[in-house]
């Protein structure tokens, strides 16, 4: 049996929520690459001990696998903040796997629901920055699509104050009833959409998404997998037929989602 160093919440800035998680094999079988677990919650609660278990699976596979927590939005924190904390956690990844004799120099990112969206549009839009290059994705409910009616009302067609008490901190614009499908409201939302930056050069990504999602509707990423094809990029999409957005109707599909993560981690990350 492989050894693994377990290390805990090491610290990777001065607020609060900038804490990993990192488990290092020693004989691992990825010595070029990391595995990066992103929270889901809603971008303003869950925890990085939410991929507990995926990072144990994983890391005993032979992966270096590690799971953050970052700052949620507020009124003065947007997703573009906690964008900036992933390059920050990376930084603090690639020392660690540094002293532990791996220069980690690829990354595939992992994440459900708003992890999955800040998984997706940091490797959109921080490509070049990153401290670990993206290399893959693979993504539970992504929203791929923020500005759209039937994402800002939901498919029963009713405005939540809450949803949009959230999307004004992510995007750091005042929406309302009136005002969401206004010019300032629309290019704020859009800039948070991961859709609206693909190229022809976008990381291999696979989607794994309920075919009853009520909150990000399946059509979206449907056009989103689609769109990759078109433009000749490598993707999956698998759909859970009789789940919602907590994909807690199909438990075969966990088995394929994580086989789905350990190719994609065997084509990528060496």
């Amino acid at each position: 049996m492989n050894k693994t160093s377990y290390l805990y919440d090491i610290p990777y800035g001065c607020h609060e929520r900038h804490k990993l998680d990192l488990f290092i094999p020693q004989k691992t079988t990825t010595p070029h690459g990391v595995i990066l677990f992103i929270h889901g919650g809603g971008w303003h609660q869950g925890d990085k001990t939410g991929h507990r278990d995926d990072i144990n699976h994983f890391s005993s596979l032979g992966y270096i696998c590690a799971s953050m927590n970052y700052r949620y939005v507020a009124e003065n924190i947007n997703v573009f903040d906690e964008l900036d904390d992933i390059t920050a956690a990376l930084k603090a990844i690639k020392i660690k796997c540094q002293e532990n004799i791996f220069d980690v120099d690829k990354l595939m990112l992992v994440g459900g629901s708003a992890g999955s969206h800040l998984a997706l549009l940091y490797a959109v839009t921080r490509m070049n920055e990153a401290p670990i290059k993206p290399a893959a994705a693979c993504v539970y409910c992504p929203p791929v699509k923020c500005y759209t009616e039937d994402f800002l009302l939901g498919i029963f067609g009713e405005f939540e104050n809450w949803k949009y008490e959230i999307l004004s901190k992510c995007c750091g614009c005042k929406l309302t009833k009136e005002t969401f499908l206004n010019d300032t409201q629309q290019k704020a939302l859009k800039k948070i959409s991961p859709m609206e930056y693909l190229s022809d050069n976008f990381i291999p990504t696979a989607v794994f998404h309920g075919k009853k999602d009520g909150l990000i509707p399946l059509r979206h990423i449907e056009e989103f997998t689609d769109l990759l094809s078109k433009m000749g990029v490598k993707n999956d999409l698998l759909i859970f037929s009789n789940s919602s957005h907590s994909l807690d109707q199909d438990p075969d599909m966990w088995v394929k989602t994580k086989t789905t993560i350990a190719d994609y981690a065997n084509a990528y990350l060496k």
